[in-house]
């Protein structure tokens, strides 16, 4: 089995920190609502991965002069491949980022987007997160990698805390620093392959869940032995 290959996901102000301890995915560019590529300043480290913030972006807009622009960005800085941040498909997002994989193909480029996009860039690496809240993590691996193909999948992991407020019906949480939490007694789950715990929050139960040094590298050994093969760990808060 191929070994993993694990890039460190950091914001300008670590990226040479984080080159010391492997393969960099670079947050540096956001593609804005204006449709403007704008770039933090370039780290005198290799880049890896060129890692974009497109989370405010509609859809809208020349799609290839937009693609052309990431890639030429993309090329320009040595990167193998990009990945995407983006917001919950549109009809606008889903037809760029159909252009972009086509394009990202041509070139040789490795392209990361989020699952919701996988259909649209049939050529495209696809991002999941590491953490669920309902079966297993096992098995939901085993689900995506049937799915989409091991080979195609790439995990994301952190060590921010989610927290859910029940009942929670529609399954979304809020994403916050253990740091900013009182302190919690904490519940190892083997189901989900991570940490939990529980309080009231006024009236309502109120669920955390959160991931350690040693839960991530359970998750990332489990990942492996299903043949996953890429992960993105955020740095440094994960180290």
């Amino acid at each position: 089995m191929d070994e993993m290959k694990i890039y460190l996901t950091a914001s300008a102000e670590h990226v040479e920190k984080a080159a010391l301890y492997g393969p960099v995915a670079a947050r540096l560019w956001r593609l804005g609502r204006d449709l403007k590529l704008t770039r933090a300043p370039l780290s005198r480290v290799r880049i890896d991965l060129m890692a974009a913030d497109a989370s405010a972006f509609s859809g809208y807009g020349p799609h290839e002069a937009l693609a052309r622009t990431l890639l030429c960005q993309c090329r320009l800085v040595g990167c193998r491949g990009l990945a995407l941040a983006l917001p919950r498909p549109t009809g606008g997002l889903i037809r760029f980022c159909g252009v972009l994989d086509r394009m990202a193909a041509r070139a040789g480029l490795e392209l990361y987007l989020p699952q919701g996009y996988a259909a649209a860039a049939p050529d495209s690496l696809v991002l999941i997160t590491a953490q669920n809240t309902g079966g297993t993590y096992e098995e939901r691996l085993r689900r995506l990698a049937d799915l989409y193909g091991a080979d195609r999948l790439a995990l994301t992991l952190s060590t921010l805390c989610t927290r859910y407020l029940l009942p929670c019906r529609a399954g979304l949480g809020r994403t916050v620093r253990r740091t900013d939490l009182p302190p919690l007694t904490p519940f190892y789950s083997p189901a989900l392959c991570a940490n939990t715990a529980s309080r009231l929050n006024g009236t309502r139960t109120e669920v955390l869940i959160w991931d350690d040094e040693k839960t991530l590298r359970q998750k990332l050994a489990a990942a492996s032995a299903l043949g996953i093969k890429r992960a993105f760990v955020e740095f440094p808060e994960d180290l």
